[in-house]
């Protein structure tokens, strides 16, 4: 595209954008001698009657005139892709803004004021945005007095979402800043954005978002049932009941338009003049949802990892699931691994629509639903079956007809029954499942309804869960369920070599921090668990950056490294058996073990804790035969400590 003169008359000289609905490039109008933005939509946008309908809301865009609207001078078709040149903003999105500096609140609530002024001029001439976010706000003339706020994409949101409607294709607009109403599949009018606003302003103030969750589905039941709503500390209450009344779940509660929004911001505005002008609400967090070091540690993952770029390893079990959740009728699997094995991040590995897409003959008939209950204490059977019913309203475009009705099994039946026979198959996936299965309010019933939809239906489950979840149960008759006779266990366990050498040096080649020559050293010390791979591959990653001409210090890494791993080592010694304790402290030692016990090495072998070596048992790192050795001599002082006192008692007996 760069060099391309489109209509004869835009010269395409870079880009300087990606979004959701295309590319954007500065341009250079050889006409009217001056710099545009010309907007290249994307090949998704072609295509059935999306032309004649772009065109024509075009002409309704470069109709409007408002200060704090991006300008539209032209629209047409370059090879028969749409695209829109508008006017050039020569500064930062307000989500690039906040990235880069800390607001002060009469920066934000003049921000605000503008956004409702250019808002309530758009609704006036019938056209609704949609897709109002920080992306979509520019900030022109940034650092002076004069500075101000562009909205641009008005129409577009609109556009695509029909789009999606007739052809199948998925919902448009940012899931982050999406109405109830819109998560529900239901007309939208003004009231969206002004929800829309509401989570845009509450970002600025705060740092984060209002509902925030691992994935798509989880976020969208919160937007539609989370009421709690916390704000950071030293927010204003006036502010705080402006933006918890856009935030509304019922658009009838919210504010009437906005221009009465304007008129509340203007009123704030000139109650903070009396404030000094540092005044400012700490927004330092939204600093950590990008990664602004130029040399970025790519191994502090200590969640979830929730970019497939970012995971390695466990090809064979990713192989395993996908083919039984593609078999002609699914099969379900439990995933059961220790504390930090990497359960949640395979599940959101299995999740992701590109992975479907490349594992699955059947990903297009697939409806994938990733439970996080995690978040509400009062989960129970109707709330499950609420979340369900949302995700499908979503993904099946229905109007919000699913999520309207009676939660109960009856219902929840019927309708996995009519997307069974629209030809579509249902996967549950559920983290942690025993958050389930030790809840009370989930009975007997609930587990045979579970296993009858399996039985009947194209529906499949896929749990994670530290032990086998016959052992996590509430009572005996839920442990003895027919249901978990429909599971194939699949054990989680530490990485192969092979696995932990491609995490070790993979990410931090990419970086142009290369770990390889240490990498034998990095797995002595760490073993084969990946989260202790992780932490380990982090140390010496900023040993190195922050000492780039040295070889590391093993000392001062291990030091570092154990002050992170060591809370996680307790966590696992606590939960050992004394023989399992007793076993690896005679190994660590070098020290026989009785032969009654010789079956336990087996279980701690399977768990990873132990490994051959030249023909030997060992611990499988050296980083936790240290913390064994520790502990094991900690021990020993307590029970010496014990004998001392209770030995003296028993002799003045």
């Amino acid at each position: 595209m760069i060099g391309t003169v489109i209509a004869g008359k835009y010269k395409i000289e870079k880009k300087i954008g990606e979004g959701g609905f295309g590319s954007v490039y500065l341009g250079f109008d050889l006409k009217l001698k001056r710099p545009v933005a010309v907007k290249m939509l994307k090949e998704f946008c072609l295509g059935g009657s999306f032309e004649k309908r772009f065109m024509r809301e075009s002409e309704s865009m470069a109709k409007m005139n408002h200060p704090n609207i991006v300008t539209v001078f032209d629209c047409g078709e370059h090879m028969a892709c749409p695209y829109l040149v508008m006017e050039f903003v020569n500064g930062p999105s307000l989500r690039e803004l906040i990235n880069k500096t800390t607001l002060t609140l009469q920066q934000i609530c003049t921000f605000a004021f503008q956004v409702c002024s250019a808002m309530a001029y758009a609704h006036s001439q019938k056209i609704i945005h949609r897709d109002l976010t920080l992306k979509n706000i520019m900030v022109d003339k940034v650092g002076e007095e004069s500075a101000q706020v562009k909205i641009m994409d008005f129409g577009l949101a609109k556009l695509l979402d029909e789009d999606a409607h007739t052809s199948g294709k998925a919902m448009m607009g940012t899931p982050y800043y999406m109405s109830p109403e819109q998560v529900r599949g239901e007309p939208v009018d003004e009231r969206a954005d002004i929800f829309s606003f509401g989570v845009g302003m509450f970002r600025l103030v705060n740092g984060r978002f209002p509902f925030e969750a691992e994935h798509p589905t989880a976020l969208m039941y919160l937007i539609v049932n989370e009421t709690s709503i916390q704000f950071a500390d030293g927010v204003p209450e006036d502010l705080k009941n402006i933006l918890l009344r856009c935030l509304e779940k019922d658009p009838r509660n919210r504010p009437r338009d906005f221009s009465e929004l304007a008129k509340e911001f203007e009123m704030l505005l000139k109650s903070y003049a009396t404030m000094e002008k540092s005044t400012s609400v700490s927004i330092s967090s939204v600093g950590e949802l990008t990664d602004r070091s130029s040399k970025r540690n790519p191994y502090l993952n200590r969640v979830m990892i929730k970019n497939p770029s970012d995971f390695f390893g466990r090809q064979r079990e990713i192989r395993k699931i996908y083919s039984r959740l593609d078999a002609p009728h699914p099969q379900s699997i439990s995933i059961v691994g220790d504390r930090r094995i990497g359960k949640s991040s395979l599940l959101n590995y299995i999740y992701h629509k590109r992975n479907r897409k490349q594992h699955m003959q059947n990903y297009s008939s697939s409806i994938f639903v990733y439970l996080d209950f995690q978040r509400d204490v009062d989960f129970d059977v109707s709330k499950f079956i609420d979340f369900l019913f949302n995700v499908f309203s979503y993904e099946i475009k229905d109007g919000g007809e699913y999520a309207s009705r009676e939660k109960s099994l009856d219902q929840l039946k019927q309708v996995v029954q009519s997307i069974h026979e629209a030809g579509k198959r249902i996967i549950v996936l559920m983290d942690e499942f025993e958050s389930i299965t030790r809840n009370e309010k989930f009975g007997e019933e609930f587990f045979s309804f579970l296993r009858s939809l399996a039985n009947s239906f194209r529906v499949a489950y896929v749990t994670s869960s530290f032990e086998e979840l016959q052992l996590m149960c509430h009572n005996k008759d839920i442990s003895d369920s027919p249901f978990f006779n429909i599971f194939s266990n699949l054990p989680l366990r530490p990485f192969s070599r092979e696995e932990a050498l491609e995490l070790i040096t993979v990410p931090s080649k990419t970086e142009s921090v290369p770990l390889e020559p240490y990498a034998n050293k990095i797995i002595e010390i760490a073993g084969n668990f990946p989260f202790y791979l992780q932490v380990t591959c982090s140390s010496v990653f900023e040993y190195l950056v922050d000492n780039p001409d040295s070889e590391p210090d093993w000392s001062q890494i291990s030091k570092t490294m154990m002050d992170e791993l060591l809370p996680h080592y307790s966590f696992v010694w606590d939960r050992m058996e004394d023989v399992e304790k007793d076993n690896l402290g005679r190994i660590a030692n070098a020290k026989p073990i009785n032969k009654k016990f010789h079956y336990v090495n087996e279980e701690l072998v399977r768990r990873g804790y132990l490994h051959e070596s030249n023909g030997e048992l060992a611990v499988c790192s050296s980083s936790f035969k240290d913390f064994v050795l520790q502990e094991m001599e900690r021990s020993g002082e307590k029970k010496s400590v014990f004998s001392a006192i209770f030995g003296k008692r028993g002799k003045g007996k």
